[in-house]
């Protein structure tokens, strides 16, 4: 047995996430955990399909055993997401390899580019910080001194968005002293972000952007199931998008108090400020616009309006997941639950009402999840509420 691991979106799934499961199970893996971020996603946004959907489309690319990645992590900025996920499958007891995509496919240059990044972060904090203060984004900050100090070859390794969480996944894995290795796949074609679809692989970014326009040229490049699910949901009125969000972000803007705003993850009193010099914009649009700088991404101002909206402080990124939400598996996948049941440093199960009552800590959590949940909903054409969190049917696939 060889269980490896992906820490995932797939939002939605498409060729790419199915090449680099195939790709994991080639490289020796008998059994495959996802761990599939919950209702709101790394960029500060919601899922266009809810996680259970997600986690179905997971079983049918080849996942065995889908975990649910807590959404205090889930919208985290990178160095979290990583974290949350990696601490995850640590506590597990039974995870041997971490599978991630990368530019370059190679183990060695992605060990090379992780310890630049983890000596420069270490080293040269107030180079960094100096950086920050003069207007650039944290990650345009570390890149400059990254630039710096190992040129700009070993510098655009690094700020290749392909290869981003592949660098935070191996610094969690070396902070955690984890026994788990590290495998990366070659992403085929397509850069994180792009528009311009190669072959039969598009990214995310295209295949949201085309489904959210209302054209179906995203077909192609995604499964036939995704594209039923896809249909499917649209007909239903469950896929969600921010948009929607709109009025509801806006009157949280408008009423949240700073003690509120300064426990978010990620804020200062610089980026508190420009919230709140924005707080009566009569659009989303208009609020973010006001928001952004030099000094703040796009991602990263949504994460807050995300986190605001949820009620996730930053606390809750100062401890591991405190336990595994089961959200899908097959027969391989009830297999490893077993194990895991013996091995496991954190409860695992299917139900969120059952982890809820392990200890104070699970608690925390579930009631974050739970809030999630409701803001979720209203993101759907189609409104829903956490009772689905606590009612949905988890999916049980074959082998």
């Amino acid at each position: 047995m060889k269980v490896s691991a992906i820490i995932c979106e797939y939002n939605p799934l498409h060729n790419g996430h199915v090449h680099h499961i195939r790709e994991t199970r080639r490289h020796g893996a008998t059994h495959i955990i996802a761990v599939l971020s919950s209702n709101f996603v790394q960029r500060g946004d919601v899922a266009l399909l809810s996680k259970f959907d997600r986690a179905q489309l997971a079983v049918k690319a080849g996942a065995d055993l889908v975990l649910e990645l807590p959404v205090a992590f889930s919208c985290a900025a990178a160095e979290d997401y990583a974290m949350g996920g990696v601490s995850l499958l640590d506590q597990l007891g039974i995870v041997e390899e971490l599978s991630f995509g990368s530019s370059t496919g190679d183990i060695e240059v992605m060990s090379l580019l992780t310890e630049a990044s983890f000596s420069t972060t270490q080293i040269y904090g107030a180079k960094i910080l100096d950086r920050m203060k003069a207007g650039d984004s944290y990650p345009a900050a570390v890149w400059e001194v990254v630039r710096q100090r190992y040129g700009n070859q070993v510098a655009g390794k690094m700020h290749d968005p392909n290869n981003l969480l592949g660098i935070e996944y191996m610094k969690a894995l070396r902070s955690l002293g984890s026994a788990i290795e590290p495998f990366t796949v070659e992403r085929r074609c397509v850069m994180h972000d792009s528009l311009e679809p190669q072959e039969n692989f598009a990214s995310a970014t295209f295949v949201r952007k085309s489904i959210l326009d209302g054209d179906l040229n995203y077909i192609g490049f995604v499964p036939t199931y995704t594209a039923k699910m896809i249909a499917d949901r649209i007909n239903e009125g469950r896929t969600a998008t921010m948009r929607r969000m709109e009025r509801a972000i806006l009157y949280r803007m408008r009423t949240i108090t700073e003690e509120e705003m300064m426990t978010l993850p990620d804020m200062n009193e610089a980026l508190y400020n420009r919230f709140y010099a924005a707080r009566n914009a009569n659009t989303l649009d208009e609020l973010l616009a006001a928001v952004k700088t030099k000094c703040y991404t796009m991602s990263r101002i949504r994460r807050a309006l995300m986190c605001a909206m949820i009620g996730i402080r930053r606390e809750a990124l100062k401890v591991a997941p405190p336990y595994a939400r089961v959200l899908a598996f097959n027969d391989r996948g009830r297999e490893l639950m077993g194990i895991a049941q013996k091995r496991s440093r954190i409860p695992i199960h299917t139900s969120l009402a059952k982890l809820r009552d392990e200890n104070a800590a699970c608690r925390a959590f579930v009631k974050m999840e739970e809030r999630a949940s409701n803001v979720y909903g209203l993101a759907q054409r189609e409104i829903t509420s956490s009772e689905e969190d606590f009612r949905a049917r988890i999916i049980k696939g074959g082998a």
